[in-house]
Parts: C-alpha cells; sequence; structure tokens
C-alpha cells in the first residue's frame, strides 16, 4: 500500500525506576539499530512500566533488549502511515477505522511524521486505510 510499511511493535516491561528507559535504548543503539518511534508509560502500581519500541530491525531489537535483562513481552504485527503535520490529520486517518467499528490496539507517533498502529490483527485496521486513501485519491 502507498504510504504505509508493515513491522513489528515490541511490547517491553520496564522496572519504574530511574535509568531504566535509558538502558532499553541504550542497548538498542548499542546495536546500531535506530529507533524509529516509542511510547512509555508506567504503570502506576506494580512499579513497572510498558515501553514500546517500533525499529527498521525488531529481531534485532529483540535481542538487545534481552541481552541487557528486559523482558519482551509482546510482540505485535505494526504497520506505520505517513500522514501530514496540519489539524485534523490524525483524525482523518482514525475515521475510517471507527466508521468499520475497529478497536485501536497500540499506537503512536513516529519521529519521521508517520503514525504507527500495532495489534494482535493488523489486517482489518490497515485494509481501513487502505481504502480510504484509495477513495480519497479518487475524489
Amino acid at each position: 500500500m502507498k504510504n504505509q510499511t508493515t513491522t513489528k511493535d515490541l511490547s517491553v516491561m520496564l522496572p519504574d525506576k530511574p535509568g531504566s528507559l535509558f538502558k532499553a535504548t541504550d542497548a538498542i543503539a548499542k546495536r546500531g539499530i535506530n529507533i524509529e518511534g516509542y511510547c512509555a508509560v508506567p504503570s502506576g502500581k506494580d512499579k513497572e512500566g510498558i515501553f514500546h519500541v517500533l525499529t527498521g530491525d525488531p529481531n534485532g531489537a529483540r535481542k538487545a533488549l534481552e541481552d541487557a535483562g528486559f523482558t519482551v513481552r509482546e510482540e505485535l504485527d505494526a504497520f506505520a502511515v505517513k500522514i501530514s503535520d496540519r489539524p485534523g490529520a490524525l483524525a482523518s486517518v482514525l475515521r475510517p477505522i471507527a466508521d468499520a467499528e475497529l478497536n485501536v490496539g497500540v499506537t503512536y507517533s513516529l519521529a519521521d511524521g508517520r503514525i504507527a498502529f500495532a495489534s494482535r490483527d493488523i489486517s482489518p485496521l490497515s485494509h481501513a486505510i487502505q481504502e480510504a486513501q484509495v477513495t480519497a485519491s479518487r475524489s
């Protein structure tokens, strides 16, 4: 699909303490792997948080994280869509997903202006966005 790339989202458990996010990202960097986007969310209760990361080398990132002592909790199929930097751009990407009555799994913005979507089954999400883009290009 035009403007859509497929990859993996890694979900990693991080101790909710100073330096954890640095240690995880440094482990990936030391392998020469670029982090395209991430999201870190503390749980607030278990002294652990969740770090979602998207790279061009998910297998290498997984190995780097595991070698550094982190647990990759889940690996989800993911895709990224390029969007404009303007008001309403994200809503226009989310509209076809809402219209199809689909739940968005994990989503976060990437450093290069793309939006990542990850789910156990990304096909319906990807298809809804693809159809909307095809329809919009005909208008």
